[in-house]
């Protein structure tokens, strides 16, 4: 099985995600110092965070979800399809942080 590199998987992640019920928004996860490096560069980069050491990985993505919505139910969703989208045996964490709870229209 071909390995999937950190900067491939982000994007596949980022699509997963915001296909997920209950995800309203999606925050970036990566720090700010490669945000700004980014913007900079007039680079558009992925939301998620993919880190790889000692041949795993830990995966980071942060979400808004509606007050209506269990956001722990939502966040487990997420975790499970961020695992997903990169199956290839890589043992990965999932850290899933729910940043903002939207309110749904009036």
């Amino acid at each position: 099985m071909t390995t999937i590199s950190a900067a491939e998987l982000a994007p596949r992640i980022d699509l997963a995600v915001t296909a997920v019920d209950g995800v309203r928004e999606c925050y970036s996860a990566r720090p700010v110092v490669a945000r700004a490096v980014e913007h900079l560069a007039d680079v558009e980069g992925s939301l998620s965070e993919v880190a790889e050491a000692a041949g795993a990985r830990a995966i980071t993505v942060c979400i808004g979800v509606s007050r209506d919505d269990d956001a722990a139910v939502v966040a487990a969703a997420v975790a499970t399809a961020a695992r997903g989208a990169g199956e290839d045996g890589t043992p990965s964490s999932v850290r899933v942080r729910v940043a903002r709870l939207v309110a749904p229209p009036a």
